[in-house]
């Protein structure tokens, strides 16, 4: 808006102004209103500027490229910052658990160690695997001098995360192949420095049975998030269990999450 030929009266709602007894802005800030004395969402400052909204969206504030196209994107309804063409969230992070050739038991609930960790036997796997249980759930068991075993296969969590997916890649070693399930687990112990109990287990992500036909092809699906929110001082752990022993199974499972 021009101010040519116009009158204080006529235009004074549309200018923005900082009401402070005509001392300008504070360092440290002063809400920008409108000439009638409403609040924007700035609060301009010498040393800071902040933006609250009067309601929160998903939406709050947005840069956008010459196109229309969002780049960065601030959601106060969920404490959020999405980046780039994808608007992903801006602090999302990889968790991968990797076996080859795991071989399964029926009906058990067997551990997949962190990728990364050196090969056992066979190839991928600790020394003994991790059993959790034979419930429709697994249940993580008392410790049994089976730290060793345990190590290998959870993921200590130092702040609260968001789990957003979790993407299977599974196949077996045989011409057949069983149901399979898995589930990702969030362990709970109150213990600090030494930890030699499991105080609960939560269900993070599971799926249903997925049948597999054996080594002639792989098989990728997602995992159904049940509690995606995990906090500070919990461990990851992502099982599979079979209905049958016709193959051994090789995993490469891949989870995204972010920090809360």
């Amino acid at each position: 808006m021009s101010l040519t030929n116009k009158t204080i009266a006529g235009s004074y709602k549309d200018l923005l102004q900082v009401n402070n007894s005509n001392n300008g802005r504070a360092a440290n800030g002063t809400v920008v209103q409108d000439g009638d004395g409403n609040d924007t969402c700035m609060l301009l400052g010498g040393r800071q500027f902040t933006i609250t909204p009067s309601a929160n969206g998903t939406s709050s504030f947005i840069v956008e490229n010459n196109g229309g196209d969002n780049i960065l994107t601030v959601d106060s309804s969920n404490k959020l910052v999405k980046v780039n063409e994808t608007q992903s969230i801006a602090n999302s992070q990889y968790l991968s658990f990797k076996c080859i050739e795991l071989n399964v038991s029926a009906g058990t609930h067997l551990a997949i160690p962190l990728a990364g960790y050196a090969p056992g036997s066979p190839g991928g796997m600790p020394t003994s695997a991790w059993t959790l249980g034979t419930s429709t759930d697994p249940a993580a068991p008392a410790f049994s001098n089976n730290a060793d075993d345990i190590l290998q296969c959870i993921h200590y969590l130092d702040t609260n995360i968001t789990i957003d997916a979790v993407n299977i890649l599974a196949t077996g070693d045989s011409a057949n192949g069983d149901t399979i399930n898995f589930h990702l687990l969030s362990l709970a112990t109150t213990d600090s420095t030494t930890v030699d109990e499991w105080s609960s287990t939560t269900v993070v992500a599971d799926c249903s049975d997925v049948s597999t036909a054996g080594r002639e092809q792989f098989y990728r699906f997602a995992l159904d998030i049940q509690s995606a929110n995990v906090d500070a001082g919990n461990y990851l752990a992502l099982t599979i269990e079979s209905d049958g022993t016709n193959s051994d199974y090789s995993v490469h499972a891949s989870v995204r999450y972010h920090l809360r």
